[in-house]
């Protein structure tokens, strides 16, 4: 699968299985994706290769851990993020793959900031704030 930039010209290439599909209610994910949430494929970092320029733009996170998120620097499009509180992980905005057929949401992550007329899909977990580190679960199927 490839992900690209609205221009086209930085591009995720994944070569490995999807780990979790996730929709996260942060105010950072919020600010990031212009939207009421993000919706993000998580993957080994080992199964992603960057192809194109592009920027990076690191911020604190929890408890101070760093996320760094790589965006195109001509459309601004951002197509992978990884951070220290899951080391070998990353994460793709689902949107980026622009598949209307990616699966739906596993996770739904910082609930105490959603917006209260989201509606997560029936069945997956729910968290007021993120996931403990180490836990990108369940399983992607």
């Amino acid at each position: 699968m490839v992900a690209r930039c609205l221009c086209g010209q930085f591009r995720a290439v994944v070569t490995g299985d999807l780990k979790s599909v996730a929709m996260c209610h942060c105010l950072a994910c919020k600010r990031r994706s212009g939207s009421a949430f993000a919706y993000n494929a998580f993957y080994q970092t080992s199964d992603v290769r960057l192809e194109g320029t592009h920027k990076v733009h690191e911020r604190e996170g929890q408890e101070g851990r760093k996320i760094r998120r790589l965006f195109c620097p001509e459309c601004g499009t951002t197509v992978y993020s990884s951070g220290e509180k899951f080391p070998g992980i990353c994460n793709i905005p689902v949107g980026a793959f622009a598949d209307p057929d990616f699966p739906a949401p596993l996770v739904s992550l910082f609930e105490e900031s959603k917006h209260a007329w989201v509606v997560p899909p029936p069945g997956i977990e729910h968290y007021v704030q993120g996931r403990a580190p180490g836990a990108v679960r369940p399983e992607a199927k």
